[in-house]
């Protein structure tokens, strides 16, 4: 481009920071700054000579992005703003912010087309989990505050049936939630906590947690045996192995359900959704206060445990960002209470 032709030089588009791209009226390149040069993936300093813009962007993918450049070159009159797709040769994916304008020399009707374009894509990134968090954590509250009325009217009707149908209940609640996510959110497995990263350590983690919970329990029995000889069934073995059946098997995918609710659906969108910056201990706080109130059906005591579990569970999570080693710990942790007797499932 020759430093006389429209009141600026290579050089002061080689200097900026911001992506510069400039065309001519019939969509061929004049120029390229080095930032546009990276970010499109085309050559630093693209002559007119070479191609027209189009052909360098000839996927249905960027249909968007070159509709919103032929329309910038057909309105000389107004100033494009628009936040369009681009996909680059290599593949990656862009959220362009793209401003243009038009420079004309004084006295001619030969003009070119000056675009900057904005890197969007993290910000956009963030609005779009925003949105989806939010939509997703409104969805659970609608579904609990429907939870919470069918258990009132259960106990207003004597609890006409067992309170496992109750349990089912929060399951049917986690099902619902995953199939929310994955037809009405953009949420991927790896947002949600389903993810085989690193999945030894993972693993060695949670037996070493489980292992780590089901002594807690054994000593909570102990103690609650000195105090009370009496207490959690005296005539049975202190583990009575006899307990374990199909339904401690079964039981595990009750446990992977509600750690998927626990964990991918309150917890994750609670962090996503917080203002504080304290959002990771604020969303274990709140995942494990939400989690024990699921249990209001079995008791004021369950519900201390649970709230105890979940929280302990939240911090692995946090730790991990892997739903499966909460997943084991608690299968692990309500299998250990039924074979001791603490609980009844």
């Amino acid at each position: 481009m020759p430093e006389n032709r429209y009141e600026f030089s290579e050089r002061v588009l080689r200097d900026m920071n911001s992506a510069v791209l400039v065309l001519d009226r019939k969509g061929r390149i004049v120029y390229v700054n080095a930032p546009a040069s990276r970010m499109l993936e085309i050559d630093d300093g693209y002559r007119e000579e070479r191609a027209r813009f189009s052909l360098l962007t000839d996927n249905s993918y960027n249909d968007s992005f070159n509709e919103t450049i032929f329309d910038a070159l057909y309105n000389k009159n107004s100033t494009t703003v628009k936040k369009v797709p681009y996909m680059a040769p290599s593949g990656r994916k862009y959220v362009l912010l793209m401003t243009s304008s038009y420079l004309s020399e004084p006295g001619s009707d030969d003009v070119l087309l000056v675009i900057t374009l904005s890197d969007e894509t993290v910000a956009e990134e963030m609005t779009r989990k925003f949105r989806d968090s939010s939509n997703t954590f409104t969805t659970f509250l609608f579904g609990f505050c429907i939870w919470i009325l069918i258990y009132a009217l259960w106990e207003f009707l004597g609890r006409p049936i067992a309170a496992d149908f109750m349990t089912h209940g929060v399951e049917v609640l986690g099902i619902v939630m995953l199939i929310f996510i994955l037809r009405y959110t953009s949420l991927d497995w790896r947002e949600l906590g389903v993810t085989t990263r690193d999945p030894a350590k993972t693993i060695r983690t949670a037996l070493i947690a489980a292992a780590g919970a089901f002594a807690l329990l054994c000593a909570l029995k102990g103690i609650a045996r000195m105090v009370d000889p009496n207490s959690f069934e005296p005539d049975a073995p202190f583990l009575d192995i006899s307990r374990f059946g199909i339904r401690q098997i079964i039981y595990i995918f009750t446990a992977g359900i509600q750690e998927f609710l626990a964990r991918s659906v309150i917890q994750g969108n609670l962090k996503r959704i917080s203002a504080s910056k304290h959002a990771g201990l604020m969303a274990i706080l709140l995942s494990s206060v939400i989690f024990a109130a699921l249990h209001i059906h079995l008791g004021f005591l369950f519900m201390v445990g649970a709230t105890i579990l979940a929280g302990l569970e939240g911090i692995l999570y946090e730790k991990q960002q892997n739903i499966f080693g909460v997943w084991i710990v608690h299968w692990v942790f309500g299998v250990s209470g039924t074979l001791l007797c603490l609980i009844d499932h």
